[in-house]
């Protein structure tokens, strides 16, 4: 994960800040030894943490872009779920509005099963702008109010240059 950067926002709570962190962890691993742990308290209900990586490609070009990861969850049941984040920008994002959301972090279980290691993959189409970069992102959004842990393992970003 040389190259990714951690990042967060809609952290405030009261007079403070709610704690997050993204680590490399052997705690939990898809393949190998380590993953990325997301830790996230979200006691605001809204906290947002990511890992993002810019890429340099052909400026004006458009790309379809295939993001798929392992990503372990031991949230069960039929509600309560944080929201994956995944997406590719033209810049690293400013505020939550700027951030791609895609569906929820259950892993399926109708009981505590503890973690469960799920196989994502989203696929996006855009084009590159004049300084040629885009930017992955990959995380989550809180959106219960609960301290909550996942893993992200197996990262794969594949650049197609489409044709016109």
């Amino acid at each position: 994960m040389q190259g990714w950067e951690a990042r967060a926002t809609d952290l405030e709570l009261a007079n403070s800040t709610i704690n997050w962190s993204i680590t490399r962890s052997q705690e939990n691993a898809k393949n190998g030894s380590s993953s990325l742990k997301l830790y996230l308290e979200n006691w605001n209900d809204m906290g947002k943490i990511w890992v993002e990586r810019s890429f340099a490609v052909k400026p004006n070009t458009r790309y379809r872009v295939n993001i798929s990861y392992a990503f372990a969850s031991a949230d069960w049941g039929d509600a309560n779920f944080f929201t994956i984040i995944t997406g590719v920008l033209h810049e690293s994002p400013t505020s939550r509005d700027e951030l791609v959301y895609q569906g929820e972090t259950g892993n399926g279980a109708d009981s505590n099963v503890g973690y469960l290691w799920l196989e994502k993959s989203y696929s996006f189409s855009v084009e590159s702008d004049a300084a040629g970069k885009l930017c992955v992102i990959v995380g989550v959004w809180g959106v219960w109010e609960s301290p909550r842990t996942y893993y992200l393992d197996n990262l794969k970003i594949v650049f197609t240059e489409l044709t016109a």
